[in-house]
């Protein structure tokens, strides 16, 4: 499947017709069919219902043709990105954050080393990945920098191949429901947690990020239900409506939302280890780019 089956098949969708489409491109209607069959039988599902007079769209055929136009204006965009990059003297730095909370941070100083005018100018790319895949990404090269927040047990792999800078730090807490009788309490301990359902937060599935949530707990983890969820807003809600209580950092939530009436922070005291965080960002040692090198130094200048 190419770019130009997918254009095909999207002039097919907006005309309703082989015909037209063959018309407008000076193609018999037969290879223009024959585009469409091919890409049909590429993927594996009937994208039109063809009779002898007219063609329709199957289900599936509407919700590829979504789908099809939405990978084409990525593919336009990215590409249009990769020829400013080509044709500009700018140094290139690639980023990546796990979360909306280190993103916040990523932001500031990226827009400070801007303001500042400083030298060499750089053009910032940034992507949201898991840590597990900032890892692989930093060591393949992929990556420049990231930022990941430091909490828990952290069992990096290689560890001694990256360098770590501190960027933000402040404390964990607990958010709770007011709905919950654990609400009226000043700070929770672990045996109030024993049978709840505690949240944390991960865009991906990450065994990294549930045994760094699990580790700062005490007693076995059976004795809890521990669920990820994707979102920072789906977080919010169900800790809202007492479905669970989340970990949250605390200082960032308030930069990166409305607080919520619904939802009280509450300090948690750990058996095993005290509850800071912080927030880092982490590159390699080997990497002599004079983009990071320069945007590091800015970096261990400004304050959030």
């Amino acid at each position: 499947m190419d770019s130009e089956q997918l254009k095909v098949f999207l002039a097919v969708v907006q005309q309703g017709s082989f015909g037209r489409v063959a018309e407008e491109r000076y193609v018999t209607q037969r290879a223009v069919s024959r585009q469409i069959s091919r890409l049909e039988n590429e993927i594996g599902v009937k994208l039109f219902t063809r009779t002898t007079n007219s063609i329709r769209l199957t289900a599936a055929g509407k919700y590829f043709a979504g789908r099809a136009q939405e990978y084409l204006n990525n593919f336009d965009s990215t590409i249009s990105e990769l020829q400013n990059i080509s044709n500009s003297d700018e140094c290139t730095l690639y980023l990546s954050y796990f979360s909306i909370f280190d993103a916040y941070i990523m932001e500031k100083e990226i827009i400070n080393y801007k303001r500042k005018k400083l030298l060499p100018e750089i053009r910032f790319i940034t992507v949201e990945e898991s840590v597990e895949h900032i890892l692989a990404d930093l060591v393949l090269n992929k990556l420049d920098c990231a930022y990941i927040n430091h909490y828990g047990s952290y069992n990096i792999p290689q560890a001694s191949l990256y360098k770590f800078l501190p960027v933000y730090s402040n404390e964990m807490v607990l958010g709770i429901s007011k709905e919950n009788s654990l609400s009226k309490k000043k700070y929770i301990d672990e045996k109030d947690l024993e049978g709840r359902t505690l949240f944390y937060y991960s865009n991906e599935n990450s065994d990294f990020m549930r045994k760094t949530f699990t580790a700062t707990l005490h007693k076995s983890e059976t004795k809890y239900e521990i669920k990820r969820v994707s979102s920072i807003e789906q977080l919010m809600t169900s800790t809202a409506l007492n479905q669970g209580i989340a970990y949250i950092p605390k200082g960032l939530i308030d930069h990166i939302m409305q607080p919520d009436s619904e939802i009280v922070y509450r300090r948690f005291h750990s058996q095993k280890q005290n509850q800071n965080y912080s927030m880092q960002m982490i590159y390699l040692k080997n990497n002599h780019s004079q983009a990071l090198k320069s945007f590091v130094n800015s970096v261990r200048e400004f304050q959030v």
